[in-house]
């Protein structure tokens, strides 16, 4: 997925999160062959790895926190309109990747 298709799905995203959460999304938005779940869900692991790799971390860390959060809420949002079906699926990825991250 190119970086300005993701962009512009999170454009379609009703509420709009937050201009600085926004921000902090689009900043870390990248390009990959990924279908838009994994991407997003892949996102918010290397989000939360970020944090939790930061253990002494303060409010600092907060907007990351609050992005990873977004970012997987939104792959699991993205998996319900593209296959609710594979939601299962979408969950024992984001939980094995996040797993194999530790």
């Amino acid at each position: 997925m190119r970086a300005r298709e993701l962009v512009a799905w999170l454009d379609g995203r009703h509420p709009a999160p937050p201009r600085g959460l926004r921000e902090r999304l689009d900043r870390v938005v990248d390009e990959t062959p990924e279908p838009l779940p994994e991407h997003l869900a892949r996102l918010g692991r290397e989000l939360l790895t970020t944090v939790a790799s930061h253990p002494e971390g303060g409010r600092e860390l907060a907007l990351d926190l609050l992005a990873a959060d977004a970012f997987v809420t939104y792959a699991f949002e993205a998996q319900a309109e593209a296959d609710v079906r594979a939601l299962a699926r979408l969950a024992r990825t984001a939980r094995d990747g996040a797993l194999h991250n530790r």
